[in-house]
């Protein structure tokens, strides 16, 4: 199931320890830790999250895609389109 959007100060994301188990655990082998982002939210540091965009890329791209080819091709398609 996809995440619904978390916004705050205009930032749109999601907490990835919220987020179902098995979408945490290929989130952690396949995104890069540089995706990461903290959030400062009424004096407190909300960390582990990333920005909805980048999410949503991953969840359409990796999460829901039939495993045809390889994680790693898949991976650094990934990662080179979030460059832009």
């Amino acid at each position: 199931m996809k995440a619904e959007i978390k916004i705050y100060k205009g930032i749109e994301y999601v907490q990835v320890n919220l987020l179902p188990a098995e979408q945490q655990n290929i989130i952690s082998e396949t995104l890069s830790n540089k995706l990461y982002i903290k959030i400062l939210i009424d004096g407190k540091i909300i960390g582990n999250c990333l920005q909805y965009k980048d999410y949503e890329l991953w969840y359409n791209n990796v999460y829901r895609l039939p495993h045809k080819r390889s994680d790693a091709v898949m991976i650094e398609e990934l990662e080179e389109s979030l460059k832009d």
